[in-house]
């Protein structure tokens, strides 16, 4: 479940207001280019803007279970109720189940087909003017692991995969690069069905106290970060719609990396469009916790800070609570969730999302026809949407990547 990694809290959260390390290196080999004019999105291909549409988004997760025996028409209900306009669904899940037939040959025998027929879902979804975003757990997975063993993150004694004591499962080596592969191949899978965007999960190193326990065995001495933004890079070279990440809510406050997840966010702006920081009230119950309206101070404070880190040229999408546990003295109930809302939007948010487990949102929909009824679209300025729509210059970015040529994009592809 997604709320476990409130364990991570004591892992992550030492020194969170202290003196913050700088971002990581660029990998070697990067050099400052001069300054290439805007062009059109086709002639860069790192260049996958977020649509008008994409970057006002408000949605729900569903997890694959939640389309079996569901018509297209129930599904668009539910955002109709919600007053939505986006859907984050699995491809590939935190159970390590790909919900829909893949061609992929190392995870045919991980399909559940509770989407049988994707593209048809999205067609229908996209008519009825959802945006939608395919959900990819990249390197936590309970069952590949068990099958291809050579893949995995080991125990450092015993012959078998390593477990986390976090997730409770199995892990995928970073270091091993045909779990790159495998996921690039997921994300090209999830535009060629026809999603408007990909969201990673996961794309990062385990960090629970049991990792002290693990052996990496495809370790070749690639500083993590690096490793992850050389991922990231594939991905985004081999498909030409917005790439979007899953990240800790603490990652809104942390600059660098600081415990070794593998995620340095400002250095992966070349590549991801989207931040979707996880800023569960849930993961936060010994912060400000005799506050009046808590849940709006903790959400707008991490995504203010995360917008001063980031700039104005990623979209900041957060996931928010819409689950009980946790909810503290204000309780579970409508204005909890508005109250989150708000803060998403005075923080610097250009939508959100909600997340359940179990996709259990009667009270989500509560307070969008109650207190949080006219609290999106979010406003977005008009100079942040022009910006996003030009390419960005090679030494004025974040990571300052040179871009690749067309002959480095079309072999990834």
């Amino acid at each position: 479940m997604r709320w476990r990694w409130v364990a991570l809290m004591v892992v992550l959260g030492s020194g969170l207001m202290g003196g913050m390390p700088t971002r990581a290196d660029n990998p070697p080999g990067r050099r400052p280019s001069s300054p290439t004019p805007a062009t059109a999105a086709d002639a860069d291909p790192l260049f996958d803007p977020v649509s008008e549409h994409g970057q006002r988004a408000t949605g729900m997760y569903l997890p694959g279970a939640y389309f079996l025996n569901r018509s297209v028409a129930q599904v668009v209900e539910l955002a109709r109720q919600t007053h939505t306009d986006a859907l984050v669904i699995d491809l590939k899940d935190g159970a390590g189940r790909v919900t829909y037939d893949t061609q992929i040959p190392e995870l045919r025998d991980s399909r559940r087909l509770f989407i049988p027929d994707a593209p048809g879902l999205v067609r229908g979804l996209k008519e009825a003017g959802i945006y939608t975003i395919a959900r990819i757990t990249c390197f936590a997975d309970p069952q590949l692991p068990a099958r291809h063993p050579e893949r995995a993150i080991m125990h450092y004694r015993r012959n078998q995969p390593w477990v986390s004591w976090g997730t409770g499962g199995t892990w995928l080596d970073p270091y091993n690069r045909e779990n790159h592969t495998m996921i690039v191949a997921l994300a090209r899978e999830a535009e060629a069905i026809g999603f408007d965007e990909i969201q990673l999960d996961y794309v990062r190193f385990p960090v629970d106290d049991g990792t002290q326990y693990a052996r990496y065995p495809s370790e070749d001495g690639t500083p993590r970060p690096q490793l992850m933004i050389e991922l990231l890079r594939r991905i985004d070279l081999a498909v030409r719609i917005p790439l979007g990440v899953d990240v800790f809510g603490l990652a809104a406050y942390r600059e660098g990396d600081p415990s070794g997840l593998g995620q340095d966010l400002a250095a992966w702006t070349d590549y991801v469009e989207v931040y979707s920081p996880m800023l569960y009230i849930n993961a936060m119950r010994e912060w400000e916790v005799d506050r009046p309206e808590r849940s709006r101070f903790l959400v707008e404070t991490g995504i203010a800070r995360m917008r001063e880190r980031l700039g104005p040229r990623p979209v900041i999408r957060p996931f928010l609570q819409a689950f009980e546990r946790g909810a503290g003295h204000e309780g579970f109930n409508p204005t909890f969730i508005a109250r989150q809302i708000q803060g998403a939007r005075a923080g610097g948010a250009d939508g959100f999302l909600m997340w359940h487990p179990g996709a259990r949102y009667s009270m989500f929909r509560r307070a969008m026809n109650g207190p949080a009824r006219g609290l999106s679209p979010f406003p977005i300025a008009d100079d942040r949407l022009a910006l996003r729509r030009t390419r960005p210059s090679a030494t004025g970015s974040v990571a300052r990547g040179p871009r690749p040529s067309g002959r480095e994009a079309e072999a990834v592809r």
